[in-house]
This record gives structure tokens, C-alpha cells and sequence, in this order.
């Protein structure tokens, strides 16, 4: 897959306060890239300096083997889509569309082919003569979306698009947004703080942490891989347990933790004594049967989803938590608070983090 756009030792201040502090990524052509980071954590810099609406304090834009750092915003073949839509509010939907095409003198003929077209794409052909306060909140979503696309740019910045609708709203927008992109075929680069969006969204995902990239990858890789205990607990939810190494052999590691004994896959970073978080995703925590392998733990409360349910249990002594997920109700509807039961880690998906 070929690379699009790379943004390389980028760094942002304003005076004193650092947004951004060299931070480097790569866009591929098709793809859909998503920033994922709380309020505040720099993500719509980022788009804002993509998109030429501010300058980078230091670092480089490059764009088609050349630096747009200096490029004014008309030159750059990227459109961005805002949370609060920018509609124009005295033209309809079929002017607010062609705007763009209208800016670049095209024909009127051109500009109703192309508008009608691309209305069709967006699902919004019979709405050309409606003013966007007579649309619901997801299809004036959808007319900024087609107002980026007429033009055919390289690159569609998305800056939360979808965070002033409700959660019904959403969940369809998000299901529109991944089959348009693969149907365009043009490159999203989409900011959200909400990590199951982005899980469903994304190629690819970066996330932003304390002004810079705490790790990218696919979305499997972040999840089942995570770099950091940031990482693990920031997205998604991971139990995480201090641990140390108290026998190494050929096959195996054997760890001492508050809640027991356990057995790990061999690690080439660990040693005899070595200290450790052991990182283990809830669902990956399972209700076994008592046995030499399992750790004994205590019922604090049974959180009831459905035909599913979660378990927060502690170790004897009260003081740690462990989470188990995706119980069969049929099986928790058997348990109560304070019930001891056992359970077992999926080792072969646990994460190491030596700190």
C-alpha cells in the first residue's frame, strides 16, 4: 500500500504549553487512519495543521514528496469535515454541495452532474432543495461529507464528526462512514475519543498520549499487544497484576502474585526475581474448576448485562481486584457475592510490562 502523506517531528506550542512534541506517522492511499485521545490530548491540532488552518512550531508536512508546511489551505488537496457541520444556513442542500465546484468556476452542467451524483453516493438524492435546518442531525452529517468529497481530494480530515450525535445516530453514521470510504476510495484521517468507534472505524489507529503517539498499529495489534500499561488500559479494559519471577525453567516461568501462583509462556525479558505487570484482559480470565493450575478467588459483585455478565472478584486478603468478563448468565445466575470460585488466565494472550 502505497504512503499518501507523512507528518514527520511535528511539534506544536503555544508560548509555554506544549499541544504536540514530536510526533511522526505515515498515511497509506484507502486508508482509514484514526487519532484516538482524550479531551485536550492534541488531536485536532493535528487535523488543523494537516489541513493548513495552523503551522506546526517545528517539523514537517510532506505531501507528494514535498513540504506543505508553508502551503495555504486552497493548495492542499485534503477537505475537512467538522463536528458542527459548517453548512452554509441560506443555501439548500444541492448549493451547499456544489459550493465548492462553484469556488473553481466549473459549468453549470458540470456542477449538477457532479452535485447529483454525489448525492446519490451520500444516500441524499431527493434532499437538493432542503435547507439544512429542515434535516436531521445525520443527514446534515452526510451533506458536509459530500461537500468534502465533490471535489475529489487526496485526503478527507474528519475531525469528531459524529460527537453531536445521539448514540442511535452514531452507531449508523460510524456503519456509513466505513462502507462510503471503501467505496470512494479516498484516504479519512478521523479524530474521536471513543475507542470502540475507533476499533470499528479503523485500518489503522494512533494514540495520543501526553502530546505524543503512545503506539499505532491495527486495531488487533493494539488490543492484543499493548506497549504500555497506558495502552492496556486506555483501550479497552486489561486487569493489571504486580508480579514476580520465582522460577525459570525451559518451559515455563512460574510468578508469585497477591493472588497466587501462576504460570507464564517463557520471556526472553525476564530472569529469576525479576518484578513485572502481568496484563490480562477480562475475557480472557476464565471460571474453571478447581485444580492445581487454578487461583482461588472471592465474588464481590456480579454486574448483570444481558446474556452476559461481569464478575469483580478479590484475592483473601481483600485488597486486589480482578475482573472476568463474558460470564454466561446461565452460569452467574448461580453465584452470589462472596462465593469463592476459581478461575484461570489465557496466558498465551497476557501482556508483560516491565516498568
Amino acid at each position: 500500500m502505497s504512503e499518501i502523506l507523512e507528518l514527520k517531528n511535528i511539534s506544536k506550542s503555544y508560548g509555554s504549553t506544549t499541544v504536540l512534541e514530536n510526533i511522526s506517522f505515515k498515511i497509506n492511499n484507502n486508508e482509514f487512519f484514526t487519532i484516538l485521545g482524550s479531551s485536550g490530548s492534541g488531536k485536532s491540532t493535528i487535523i488543523r495543521m494537516i489541513g493548513g488552518f495552523t503551522k506546526p512550531s517545528s517539523g514537517e508536512i510532506i505531501f507528494a514528496n514535498k513540504n506543505i508546511n508553508d502551503e495555504p489551505i486552497f493548495k492542499r488537496p485534503f477537505n475537512t469535515v467538522f463536528q458542527d457541520y459548517a453548512l452554509f444556513p441560506n443555501m439548500n442542500v444541492f448549493d451547499n454541495v456544489g459550493f465548492g465546484l462553484k469556488i473553481k468556476n466549473k459549468s453549470k452542467e458540470e456542477i449538477k452532474k457532479n452535485v447529483l451524483n454525489v448525492l446519490t453516493v451520500v444516500g441524499l438524492e431527493h434532499f437538493s432543495n432542503r435547507m439544512p435546518q429542515e434535516l436531521s442531525g445525520g443527514q446534515q452529517q452526510r451533506v458536509a461529507l459530500a461537500r468534502a468529497i465533490i471535489c475529489e481530494p487526496e485526503i478527507i480530515l474528519l475531525d469528531e464528526p459524529l460527537g453531536a450525535l445521539d448514540a442511535e445516530l452514531r452507531k449508523q453514521m460510524q456503519l456509513f462512514l466505513k462502507e462510503i470510504q471503501k467505496k470512494i476510495q479516498i484516504s479519512f484521517i478521523f479524530i474521536t475519543h471513543d475507542q470502540e468507534e475507533a476499533i470499528f472505524l479503523s485500518d489503522r489507529i494512533a494514540v495520543l498520549n501526553n502530546h505524543k503517539f503512545e503506539q499505532i498499529g491495527s486495531p488487533k495489534d493494539l488490543y492484543y499487544s499493548p506497549k504500555t500499561t497506558y495502552m492496556a488500559k486506555f483501550f479497552g479494559e486489561c486487569n493489571l497484576i504486580k508480579c514476580r519471577v520465582t522460577n525459570y525453567d525451559s518451559e515455563s516461568i512460574k510468578v508469585s502474585s497477591a493472588f497466587g501462583s501462576f504460570n507464564i509462556p517463557k520471556n526472553k525479558n525476564l530472569n529469576n526475581e525479576s518484578e513485572f505487570i502481568y496484563g490480562i484482559r477480562p475475557e480472557e480470565v476464565k471460571l474453571v474448576r478447581q485444580s492445581e493450575k487454578s487461583i482461588k478467588v472471592k465474588i464481590k459483585d456480579i454486574n448483570f448485562r444481558g446474556s452476559t455478565s461481569t464478575i469483580n472478584a478479590t484475592n483473601d486478603n481483600g485488597d486486589s481486584l480482578i475482573k472476568i468478563q463474558n460470564i454466561s448468565t446461565n452460569i452467574s445466575k448461580s453465584l452470589s457475592i462472596n462465593d469463592s470460585i476459581d478461575i484461570e488466565f489465557n496466558t498465551d494472550l497476557g501482556s508483560i510490562f516491565i516498568e
